[in-house]
């Protein structure tokens, strides 16, 4: 199978694990990496190593053009995903988006339009969609043998580190919606929240849930 060439953007707290994983994937070509800091990228090619032909950059528009990418990995803050993922959808490259897609209802549909029109895999990074003990979850409840489900709860909570472009609901809650989405392999038709200012007025740091599900399904 042809390597897929790779170029990742952001190579922060997390996407410096994703130039990590792509570099030992099989089926990856690492093209480029590119994050706004210089030292940042000084410090990913030290301590993974990264070969000469690996392009470093501090901006996306200076290394977009490269023929050998084919796929864009996006890693940067939740407000500049928009932008970023539609021009890479316009440039023809498939795209692997950590959550959120964007912070817009909107913007997410009109993203998922144009890759479906130019025929791209466009996907969210839910990591734990992929996690053994979801994944024996989802085979539970499609064996029906807990019966007609009514009620599901799941608590995240985590101290740091703080986000500033993100609140806890697109930071932590998203990824028990996303469980809950998948095992039941349906999306809800209600949804309730209310949350708290703790920290900061800009993001609220406690936030509560209430999903409605088809078949009287409600979780927490």
């Amino acid at each position: 199978m042809k390597e897929t060439g790779v170029a990742i953007l952001g190579a922060g707290r997390w996407g410096k694990h994703l130039v990590r994983n792509f570099l030992t994937h099989p089926d990856a070509c690492l093209v480029a990496v590119v994050d706004p800091y210089p030292e940042t990228l000084a410090a990913i090619k030290d301590k993974y190593n990264l070969a000469p032909e690996v392009r470093l950059a501090t901006d996306w528009e200076s290394i977009r053009d490269l023929p050998t990418i084919e796929a864009v990995v996006i890693a940067t803050p939740a407000v500049t995903h928009y932008t970023l993922i539609k021009d890479a959808l316009q440039q023809g490259k498939h795209v692997l988006a950590e959550k959120p897609l964007t912070l817009d209802v909107a913007e997410c549909l009109e993203l998922c339009h144009l890759a479906q029109e130019n025929q791209l895999q466009l996907m969210v990074d839910h990591t734990y969609l992929f996690h053994p003990a979801v994944k024996r979850a989802q085979e539970v409840v499609n064996s029906e043998c807990l019966g007609d489900l009514r009620y599901g709860y799941a608590a995240r909570t985590n101290l740091g580190p703080v986000r500033q472009d993100v609140d806890s609901l697109w930071d932590l809650a998203i990824h028990d919606i996303a469980i809950f989405n998948h095992c039941l392999g349906q999306l809800p038709v209600q949804v309730q929240a209310t949350g708290v200012y703790q920290i900061d007025r800009v993001n609220m740091s406690l936030i509560v849930v209430m999903l409605a599900y088809p078949q009287q399904i409600s979780l927490v």
